[in-house]
């Protein structure tokens, strides 16, 4: 069993160095977390990536380093991967997802490439792969990759994580329509899904039920093959490589130099890559302002700012470049002076050393991106602080600031704001910098990269562990079930109605039991070992006229009436919300012609099986969102199923009803059949070695068996009856 692991780069970086080659493995947070759970937890690990080296150098050098785990390369014709890695992964969806929809670049060769560079990930992951072993694809480049394995390996275990935002429904809807279905199908592949913050979370399966139509439960997709779940695993870092590094030799060195060279000044800090999710510029306007506003400070501040070079060639990119540096040479010529530099500009990758030396130096860190899914330079800057001094000032549009309670936290377009908190931070005493940052360095040290990457494939394993398989009911499984039936001395039959018993109509009143149902019911019924049960969303009335003179027990509502001898109501008085639900659902049919508003005692129901496929799913996702907000905290359920949006009484419940009104230890037999959302309450209930639970049609289930039509369960039910007559 191991990991594999897949991202864009690889681990290992390889360089020619004269006659010699030497193969270095990355000290990255992503690499260290993943290759020491492989440690702890003695699995294998195999990263796939993409290489960034020719094929016949790494089969003449792939044996030349610390063989800890294996390497993968996935070798990419030069114009694919162009396409694939800038034309779409970084002119099209990181723009998108960091809310810079003018700047997309979009073009069909761009998405075609996408596409092919995860087929082609996917035939590597494919041929190496293992029943028992964990897939974990990382980042936006591999959005359709979890599909693709799950289409060749359904039983797989699969991760995905996002390390970067996902976007609102209004900003992701930008993408044409065919590339929406592919990326969220994609991730939906994962058995599942991590985000930094919940907010991501939340915007994604936003977009799954609204662009594709699939609602979730607690976080939980359903789907043919697997369950999806979604969740937030902020990633983080490793605290005690950072706070350890204040100690080492090299870095005391280059902090006495830095604060020799500064040591009338007080030292405001900033590291990232070149970037326009950055906010470098609102940066830069930021510090103008502080310096305007807080003229005391001229000749006693400096802002050390250093640029990491990246994809300079993207055009956005080269562009930021030039308007970063034309800011900062107007800023120190109008501000600064002959003897003073208001800002010392570095543009240049900064080793490990130099790094913690600056962090180290630096009496505050600004950090102040647009947008950002997590920002670990913040979390490194606090981890680094051994001395406990130093003030945190952090963008509330990084994901960090959701961990990191007592940084100074800003909006990054507010200039004024910025330049009040770097004051705070340059005056704050040496007791509030001590408070502030041991409290996070404290959640640091508990919530480290170790515990990211060991949280997320434990999820990952759990998730899947719980993925049944309902078994088709037939043939020997048929059997099997027919013999314990047979045998047993007290039976329970829970039967849903519509989609169960009866086909679905077009209208709810036209699908009603025919001679042959009521007949085979009462059969059933007529056998004193069983108690038959219909456990419908119907109301009451309905039930009663068609099968209320059957020897039956009767559920109404989804569990809100109940009838042994008469009908008894689950739920008192009436809902508040159910005038303002019927209205809205009104609304909607005015504009929805064909629709209509099912109107029941707790519920009601808006269908839509009549409407043109396309407008009424987009009705129905919109229906869906409005409802979700509109009942905020009512005792309320919104039921998204086949071709309908209903809400009910969260009372109206048929798993609660049936436990509490029917379920009793006497019976050594029970069945349910339903097709339904709401029949899945129910058996998530019946979990016990006598009880057997059919799921009618397709979708996943927390049933044990399956069937494909009504007609199955009539025939089924028909069995049932001659065993009665053999006995």
């Amino acid at each position: 069993m191991k990991i594999i692991t897949v991202s864009y780069r690889l681990p290992v970086s390889i360089k020619r160095q004269k006659e010699n080659v030497k193969i270095t493995q990355s000290a990255g947070g992503l690499a260290t977390a993943i290759l020491s759970y492989s440690e702890k937890s003695k699995k294998n690990l195999t990263w796939v990536g993409v290489a960034d080296f020719d094929e016949e150098l790494w089969e003449n050098n792939k044996d030349n380093y610390d063989r800890n785990f294996d390497i993968e390369p996935v070798y990419l014709e030069k114009r694919l991967n162009r396409n694939f890695y800038n034309v779409f992964s970084n002119s099209v969806l990181w723009s998108l997802f960091h809310y810079f929809p003018s700047y997309i670049e979009y073009n069909h060769e761009g998405f075609e490439a996408y596409k092919t560079a995860n087929e082609i990930v996917a035939e590597k992951v494919n041929s190496i792969y293992k029943p028992g072993d964990i897939v974990w694809i990382h980042d936006y480049h591999f959005m359709g990759l979890a599909k693709i394995i799950r289409e060749k390996h359904p039983e797989a275990k699969i991760g995905y994580f996002l390390h970067i935002p996902f976007p609102n429904f209004e900003i992701f809807r930008v993408l044409p329509n065919k590339v929406r279905r592919y990326l969220l199908e994609g991730v939906l592949g994962s058995n599942l899904v991590g985000f930094h913050t919940w907010d991501n979370a939340i915007h994604f399966t936003e977009c799954v039920e609204k662009m594709l139509g699939h609602s979730h439960k607690n976080f939980i997709f359903s789907q043919e093959t697997h369950r999806t779940r979604v969740g937030s695993f902020p990633i983080s870092i490793d605290f005690d490589k950072f706070n350890d590094a204040y100690d080492k030799p090299e870095v005391i060195k280059l902090r006495e130099e830095i604060k020799h060279l500064y040591e009338d000044k007080k030292i405001i800090f900033s590291v990232d890559r070149l970037d326009y999710t950055k906010g470098i510029t609102n940066r830069l306007n930021a510090f103008e302002t502080f310096l305007k506003n807080y003229p005391e400070w001229k000749e006693k501040v400096v802002f050390l700012l250093v640029i990491v070079p990246s994809r300079e060639e993207i055009t956005k990119y080269g562009e930021r470049k030039k308007m970063i540096e034309l800011n900062i040479a107007r800023i120190n010529g109008t501000l600064g002076n002959y003897k003073w530099s208001p800002v010392v500009y570095q543009y240049q990758s900064v080793d490990f050393d130099k790094l913690i030396a600056l962090y180290t130096s630096a009496d505050a860190a600004l950090i102040s991106p647009v947008r950002d899914g997590m920002n670990l330079v913040a979390k490194e800057y606090i981890a680094a602080r051994k001395d406990l001094r130093g003030a945190l000032i952090l963008s509330v549009m990084a994901g960090a600031a959701k961990e990191l309670q007592e940084s100074l936290t800003i909006n990054p377009f507010d200039d004024e704001q910025i330049a009040l908190k770097l004051n705070y931070a340059l005056t704050m005493s040496e007791e509030e910098q001590e408070r502030r940052i041991e409290r996070m360095q404290r959640y640091l040290k508990k919530h480290d990269v170790f515990r990211w990457a060991t949280d997320f494939l434990n999820e990952t394993e759990e998730i899947h562990s719980r993925d049944t398989k309902p078994v088709a009911l037939a043939d020997e499984t048929k059997e099997t079930v027919l013999e314990k039936f047979d045998k047993t001395k007290k039976r329970l039959i829970l039967l849903d109605f519509d989609g169960t018993l009866v086909n679905l109509q077009p209208k709810p009143e036209m699908a009603v039991p025919d001679d042959k149902l009521i007949k085979l019911l009462n059969t059933l019924a007529s056998d004193e070992k069983n108690d038959v049960w219909i456990i419908s969303g119907r109301n009451h009335e309905f039930l009663e006229e068609w099968l209320g003179k059957l020897p039956i027990g009767l559920v109404a509502e989804h569990g809100g009436y109940i009838k042994r001898d008469k009908w008894e109501s689950i739920i008192n008085g009436t809902p508040e919300w159910k005038g303002r639900v019927i209205e809205i659902m009104h609304d909607y049919v005015d504009t929805n012609a064909e629709s209509f508003v099912e109107i029941k005692e707790f519920g009601v129901a808006w269908h839509y099986r009549n409407v043109e496929q396309r407008q009424g799913f987009l009705a129905s996702r919109e229906l869906l969102s409005l409802l979700k907000n509109q009942l905020y905290n009512m005792p309320t359920q919104i039921i998204d199923g086949n071709k309908v949006i209903e809400v009910k009484h969260f009372l109206a419940h048929k798993g609660t009803t049936c436990k509490n009104n029917i379920l009793n230890p006497d019976y050594d037999f029970v069945l349910s059949f339903g097709d339904d959302k709401t029949d899945e309450d129910l058996f998530e209930m019946l979990t016990g070695t006598n009880e057997h639970t059919v799921k009618v049609g397709p979708g996943n289930t927390a049933a044990k068996y399956r069937v494909q039509s009504v007609e199955e369960v009539l025939s089924f039910l028909g069995e049932l009856t001659q065993c009665n007559v053999l006995k």
